[in-house]
Parts: structure tokens; sequence; C-alpha cells
């Protein structure tokens, strides 16, 4: 699924909310579903390895459990048993069933009677459950039961939107030839991990990166060659950094990355193995040789990112005459 650093099953929606999904129309189906079935509660809820959050509670004042609310993962609730067999969970009295003794809802809030449907993302990853709750016991007809279907249906046209979402912002913020971040993706996330790194009194260093006389390539040899260059360029420095680290192509053949560091020592490690990583894929390439030049620059606490961005490609840019004057 193309949300995953967006929506995944590791997040709590609630966390990130955006404008695409109307929570509103979400209250307004959650609410018909407890007027329908003359209940005092419904629920759409969210599962996470951290637990299950009530994303929209039905608002009654018989309602115990607003929005927001996190059960914890291991609880012996009525959602679980959904999320565990993918499959709908009709209770109509839990007070007679042993396997309920335990349950929190039945034991602690009263709740005799469950009905829920397992609701999905698009890929069939299970979002959750889509649920009605009474405190007495029930004897929904069949009709009631499709209904809850037919209802959870318009919760999962919401979802596949925000798939959809999700895959057009992805892609607008990779390089479609690396298959790295553009520019834009790349600022975006650079400017998350300044911030994180103020916060935790961090150390950063941004590298800029730039292929020696590239233009002689894509003369000499052709764009597609040059193309297979800036490919190969990408895949030996993501491989030279960690996951943690911040790979992107901001122009034709530029790089930069900004990276965790606890001394200059590291930066200099880094900018090693990106050229000794290079000069051996040169060993067994048949692409024209290819060298490139490295700047950096550490990053102070109060830096913004357009400025150090600058002293890094400005210290390429001096280590480039260098070369030259050699």
């Amino acid at each position: 699924m193309s949300t995953e650093s967006l929506y995944s099953s590791e997040r709590f929606l609630l966390d990130n909310p955006i404008d695409l999904i109307s929570l509103d129309k979400w209250q307004k189906t959650v609410n018909l579903l407890a007027h329908v079935f003359n209940a005092p509660a419904s629920f759409l809820v969210q599962y996470t390895p951290k637990g299950f959050q009530v994303t929209i509670a039905s608002k009654q004042v018989s309602n115990p459990y607003p929005s927001g609310v996190v059960i914890p993962p291991d609880t012996n609730i009525f959602c679980r048993r959904i999320v565990e067999t993918q499959a709908a969970l009709y209770v109509p009295d839990a007070k007679v069933d042993p396997c309920w003794d335990t349950n929190p809802e039945v034991q602690n809030d009263g709740f005799s009677s469950y009905l829920g449907v397992p609701v999905f993302w698009p890929d069939g990853r299970c979002f959750g459950t889509f649920c009605v709750m009474d405190y007495a016991k029930t004897e929904y007809q069949d009709s009631y039961i499709e209904l809850i279907h037919e209802l959870k249906e318009i919760l999962e046209a919401d979802l596949a939107l925000l798939d959809i979402y999700g895959e057009l912002k992805q892609l607008a913020h990779l390089d479609d030839l690396c298959h790295i971040n553009n520019r834009r993706g790349f600022n975006g996330l650079a400017r998350q991990r300044m911030k994180l790194a103020q916060r935790n009194d961090s150390r950063l260093a941004m590298l800029y990166i730039d292929v020696d006389n590239f233009k002689g390539i894509n003369d000499g040899h052709g764009h597609s060659v040059g193309d297979e260059v800036l490919k190969l360029l990408a895949g030996i420095i993501k491989q030279s950094v960690r996951g943690s680290d911040v790979v992107g192509r901001i122009g034709g053949d530029e790089f930069v990355v900004l990276l965790m560091c606890q001394s200059d020592e590291d930066v200099i490690a880094t900018e090693t193995r990106i050229m000794q990583g290079l000069d051996n894929a040169m060993l067994d390439s048949h692409l024209p040789e290819v060298t490139v030049t490295i700047g950096h620059k550490i990053v102070d606490q109060d830096a913004r990112l357009d400025t150090l961005l600058a002293q890094a490609d400005e210290d390429m840019l001096r280590r480039k005459r260098d070369k030259q004057a050699l």
C-alpha cells in the first residue's frame, strides 16, 4: 500500500487527519447506525499495534467511550476478535458466553450485545471495525446485519480515496528516475529531521554531492548513459548511509544527504564510503568512469535549510575547484 508513510497500520488516523476525509460524514454514518439499531452506542474503531482507538463514537449520553480513547491491544474486547478473524461478529448476549467473562465492555460497562464488521484498506489489510453495542440482549434480523455491511462500504470508499491521495502525494515527492526524494520531498523530510534534532540536541550534517563533468558524460555517451550514472550513484548513496538519513536528488546531477553524526570523522567516513562504493562499482560497470565531489556543512542548531544547502554547495564547489587546480 503506497500510503504506508502517511496512513499505515502503525499509526492512528486521528494523529494525522487531513481535509480529504470528512470526519463529520463518518460521524453521521456512526450516528445513523446507532439510530437505526435503536442502540446506545456505535463506533468506528481503528486497530494498530498500539491498540484499538475509537476513531468515531456515536454522540449519545449512553455511550461510555468518546472518540480518541485507546484500548490496549491485548484486551479481550469484541473488536479484537474481528481483527484476529477478519470476519463479522454477532454476539446476541455476551453475559451468557464465558469467553467474554474478561471483556471489560461486558464486565465493567455492562454491554450485552455486539454486532461488528471488519473495515479494510484497499489492499486487504484490516483498518479496524464498524460496530454497534447494546446493554440489552438483541435478536437482530438478517436485514439489519446486511445494513451494517452496506454502511461500512461508505467508510471503505473513503479509505480507498485516502489510499489514492497517499499514492499521489508520495509520487509528488519522489524522483522518477532515481526513486529517492526529489527537492520537495527532501525539503519536507529534512525540515522535520532538523526540528527533531533541535529537540533532542542531536548533531546533523549536510552532504552535497555533484557528479564531475556530468555534461561531458551526457554529450559523449548520450543521455541514456547519463541516466544510468545517476541511478547507479543514487543506489550507492543509499547503501552508504543509514536508513534514518534523508537522501534526495535536488538537481540534474546534484544529490544531498542530511545525516546524523557524532563527529566530523563520521561525516568524512560517510563521504569515503560513497566514493569507494562508486570506485568499486566502476570496476564491474560498462559505464564510463565517474567521479564525484562532495562538500559538507555541520548543522548549526538555529540553521535554516536553504542556508545550510547553500553552505554545503559552496563547500562542494570549493573542493571541485581545488581538484581542478591540481
